[in-house]
């Protein structure tokens, strides 16, 4: 068996040792993976905005799709799947996480105006309502009154289902990832305000509390 020898052995002009290969390939390694993540930013008519706003490597699924996280500095806000990538069929779709609820209960806001401001409607209905809004059962005067949002589940589904859109507006290129999320944000806080707001609230019964699984 014939032994190979290398054309330029060490000491030659010319060589170069194995150890300074490596770390020229670790270098153009580094330099492609940098392109990519440019390239990556650059989805389609998708952008991102402000530099703390960033969209992640990404992992191949079984289904041969792309998936990005999305990131806002160090917190992850979404989440893009690109489907037949690089061809003419590419289509991507953007999902934002909703980090916070929409029409919080009334023991996560810690906000005394607003803890007064519940107090005082309580007692406005209780002069002024004589039966549950739910069963319309009588109503003591002398429980513990509950409070209820009469239009809040129906106020979420639309604040849910309108921030929903927001996505496919960075998609079609009309907004960039940062004005997408601070609208996104926006729509699920006018939630909370309404929930603050006290509008379309009246009295129920402790039995229909325990039946909605209501918390105060």
């Amino acid at each position: 068996m014939a032994i190979k020898t290398a054309d330029i052995l060490p000491g030659e002009p010319g060589y170069i040792p194995k150890r300074e290969k490596t770390l020229a390939k670790k270098e153009a390694l580094k330099k492609a993976r940098k392109v990519d993540a440019k390239r990556d930013i650059s989805i389609g008519k998708i952008r991102t905005g402000s530099k703390g706003y960033r969209i992640g490597r990404s992992k191949n699924t079984v289904k041969g799709e792309k998936k990005y996280p999305v990131w806002r500095y160090m917190k992850k806000i979404g989440e893009l799947t690109v489907r037949n990538y690089g061809t003419p069929a590419e289509e991507a779709e953007l999902k934002f996480n909703r980090l916070g609820g929409v029409g919080n209960f009334k023991h996560l806001i810690q906000d005394a105006d607003f803890q007064m401001k519940w107090k005082i409607r309580e007692q406005e209905l209780l002069i002024n309502q004589d039966n549950c809004f739910v069963c319309g059962k009588k109503l003591s005067k002398t429980a513990i009154p509950n409070l209820y949002h009469t239009k809040m589940w129906q106020k979420r589904a639309e604040l849910l289902e309108e921030a929903e859109e927001v996505p496919e507006e960075v998609v079609s290129g009309k907004l960039t990832i940062e004005k997408a999320w601070e609208k996104f944000n926006e729509i699920l806080e006018s939630g909370n305000r309404y929930y603050m707001s006290l509008e379309d609230t009246a009295l129920i019964c402790s039995s229909c509390v325990k039946q909605k699984g209501l918390q105060y």
